[in-house]
């Protein structure tokens, strides 16, 4: 079968390649980059013009938080542009960003649009930006993977393990296709090819005993560093627990310390998380970042009434 319209190809091998819609998420994504960008500038300048040290410091944490988010908005947009379907008599490549899974063939059980499944999917939260991707389990189809970047002709794919949710530019040519590769049968069928879908959002709900304490460890680690903005201008020594900083500046060392060990807690501790026989020291690791945090800035507190 040919590819129909410029959005597809169809090389000598037979395999068809389908772009997603990606204008409208990329359009979007972009605008937000902006008000990101004017958010994290604005805070800089804000930053700068400010006397106090505490208050500067703050302005230099959100213009540095605003810009990460910008950096993992241009990452979706990487990801977005980089995505595409692959369909071949052997089976469906789904492209999604820098990550590729393979369904064979034999493995494709039906494909239907979305609009005419019946069924009303909860989408992800990122829906109305134009990117649709993670994983959930719906009572009457199971486990559903998002590839996508629209809901309007949104086409279904239900494999022997879960059921594909996608969004090709042409869905009447996608349909086809898959159903022409389903009739010719395969030849020398694939290894199928999994994509770790592990959501951060998503993990954060399944496990919050470890998450929240995680979070606000790294929060407790910033707000040392607003704290030692008020600090810094003292002029006289300061006593934190039993260590005396003759220069209040020398006090910086303790943010610095407590944010390396929360941001360690973060990477390790979900690791750690996985072994069921280490779980118990994960949720320590987990609760020990907040508590010594929350100690420090208790003490840096004392030091200032002294």
């Amino acid at each position: 079968m040919f590819a129909k319209g410029f959005e597809n190809r169809c090389n000598m091998d037979g395999e068809q390649i389908f772009q997603l819609p990606v204008k409208k998420t990329i359009g979007n994504l972009f605008i937000f980059c902006f008000l990101l960008a004017g958010l994290s500038g604005g805070s800089f300048l804000i930053a700068i013009s400010m006397q106090n040290a505490g208050y500067r410091i703050l302005g230099y944490i959100l213009g540095i938080l605003f810009a990460l988010l910008i950096c993992m908005m241009l990452f979706q947009i990487i990801q977005v542009s980089r995505s595409q379907y692959r369909i071949e008599r052997e089976g469906l490549t789904i492209c999604w960003g820098f990550q590729r899974m393979v369904i064979p063939i034999q493995e494709i059980e039906w494909i239907r649009p979305y609009d005419q499944m019946g069924y009303t999917i909860p989408l992800p939260s990122l829906e109305r930006i134009g990117i649709l991707t993670g994983r959930l389990f719906y009572q009457d189809l199971g486990e559903i993977l998002f590839f996508a970047t629209r809901q309007q002709k949104a086409i279904l794919i239900g494999t022997s393990q879960e059921v594909l949710f996608l969004s090709p530019l042409d869905a009447d040519a996608f349909q086809e296709g898959i159903q022409e590769a389903v009739y010719l049968g395969s030849i020398a069928p694939l290894e199928r090819k999994s994509i770790q879908m592990e959501s951060p959002v998503r993990a954060m709900r399944a496990n919050p005993a470890l998450y929240i304490p995680l979070i606000i460890g790294i929060m407790l680690s910033l707000l040392l560093f607003v704290l030692f903005g008020f600090l810094v201008n003292r002029q006289a020594a300061i006593q934190v627990g039993l260590v005396l900083f003759e220069s209040p500046a020398g006090i910086i060392i303790i943010p610095i310390l407590a944010t390396i060990f929360n941001v360690l807690n973060t990477i390790f501790a979900p690791r750690i998380m996985k072994n069921e026989k280490l779980r118990v020291y994960a949720y320590l690791l987990a609760y020990t970042g907040p508590f010594i945090s929350f100690m420090l800035i208790l003490s840096m507190l004392l030091g200032m009434i002294e």
